[in-house]
């Protein structure tokens, strides 16, 4: 039976930056826990990228433990990890482990089997890892964030296992349409010219060349557009390509790259048209706020892309790799602006009825009190 008093939950941060999906999704579920009953405790790999202060301001504790790669020769430095993990399992009296990466599955399912408390694995990342069956079994109960990366266990006990919780969006920060142009003023975009945007890390796995291609395809179609890239840089040389494909079609004075920006949700809710052209994906928490800003949405058919959009009624689904199927979605939601606000009002439903924060935590706590049976 469980416990009348609170449960200690210590999470596990693969990465100390803020603006990762998986990073947001820790910050927004350890924020929103009912806090009579959960009592959360975090670590993070280092104090740099901001995660630590933001959580620490919702008066969270955090912890910083850098663990190594498993298959290193810093056995010093991984015992002292090791302890550093065990001693604060005994000091907190953790009742459930909560990772998000196999690394620090790894060390927590190892601590878990010593201590004898349960350890989930919460999976948002669709590509395998090749010590998956290790962590598997080190793994009490295991959360995919769509039910496509049930795929990457297709050798386990997937019904029994692994649970199905999609990611959720604070739906207080993302809204419908507002009265705002910050956004086109400051890139000087003018009001009647259609804006395109992605949000995503500038990196070949999200296939911002592909949208660029599309919408090289459309200058001749369309008048006045411009292209928004919002998201960090993190591969210079691909951003360069994505100017080349722009600049050789004549279209490079319509690609803005704006790095990365705090707060979407204007960009949202100032463009007309959302395009996700990633190559992999699991659950992307980028696609859930364009939605929840009642956008029509072009998502590519990976990770659970198509479980948060219903094809052709809350947005559309393309191949990946494929800049013309991009090209013909983008385009007929230009000459089909009518349609284009229905489909975005259906996608906001969407997300309001089955993608909200309150409704990823009420789901992850009721797997916690199920797990502590």
């Amino acid at each position: 039976m469980i416990s009348t008093e609170s449960i200690n939950i210590l999470y596990f941060s693969s990465f100390g930056q803020t603006g990762r999906g998986g990073q947001e999704s820790i910050f927004y579920l350890t924020s929103n826990l009912n806090k009579n009953f959960f009592n959360p405790h975090v670590i993070v790999p280092t104090l740099k990228g901001g995660l630590a202060y933001r959580l620490q301001e919702h008066g969270l504790d955090v912890n910083v433990i850098k663990f190594p790669k498993v298959f290193n020769h810093q056995l010093i430095l991984k015992g002292k990890s090791f302890c550093r993990l065990l001693n604060l399992i005994e000091r907190h009296e953790v009742d459930i482990i909560h990772t998000d990466g196999p690394r620090n599955t790894f060390y927590a399912g190892i601590a878990a089997k010593i201590k004898g408390i349960p350890l989930i694995w919460h999976v948002r990342v669709s590509n395998r890892d090749r010590y998956d069956r290790i962590l598997y079994k080190l793994s009490s109960r295991i959360i995919v964030v769509a039910d496509a990366l049930r795929e990457r266990f297709y050798w386990g006990d997937k019904n029994n296992k692994i649970t199905t919780i999609y990611n959720g969006v604070d739906l207080s920060k993302f809204k419908a349409k507002v009265s705002s142009d910050i956004i086109r003023k400051k890139y000087k975009i003018g009001n009647e010219e259609l804006l395109i945007c992605t949000t995503a890390r500038i990196e070949p796995m999200k296939g911002q060349k592909y949208l660029v291609e599309a919408c090289a395809s459309l200058k001749n179609k369309i008048n006045d557009f411009r292209i928004l890239l919002v998201g960090e840089i993190v591969d210079d040389t691909y951003m360069r390509k994505c100017q080349d494909i722009a600049k050789q079609a004549g279209i490079l004075n319509r690609l803005i790259f704006t790095g990365h920006i705090k707060d979407v949700g204007p960009v949202l809710n100032e463009s007309d048209i959302f395009v996700l052209p990633s190559l992999s994906e699991a659950f992307p928490r980028s696609l859930l706020e364009a939605m929840a800003t009642a956008k029509a949405v072009i998502a590519t058919n990976v990770g659970g892309n198509a479980e948060a959009v219903v094809d052709n009624v809350s947005g559309v689904i393309v191949p990946p790799l494929n800049s013309n199927a991009l090209a013909e979605k983008i385009y007929f939601f230009w000459k089909n602006s009518k349609l284009r606000l229905k489909i975005g009002i259906e996608a906001r439903i969407r997300v309001l009825k089955l993608f909200g924060i309150h409704k990823n935590v009420q789901k992850i706590e009721s797997l916690y009190r199920d797990i502590l049976k």
